[in-house]
């Protein structure tokens, strides 16, 4: 008997990127504010501004 040989197959094409939202001057000049507020209610401080929350810990104090 002999072996039948398939054709490879080709790779599924990849997405394309998501398209980036426009952004208005008026809400950029919002996010730039909050910023800057963040940044002064946070002085002084050894610690920088988070921009992100961790995750907490599992383990006992």
């Amino acid at each position: 008997m002999k072996a039948v040989q398939k054709p490879p197959m080709k790779p599924a094409p990849l997405p394309s990127p998501a398209p980036k939202p426009k952004v208005t001057p008026a809400a950029e000049s919002h996010t730039e504010h909050a910023l800057d507020e963040a940044l002064a209610e946070s002085f002084p401080s050894s610690d920088p501004v988070a921009v992100t929350v961790p995750k907490p810990s599992n383990s006992p104090l």
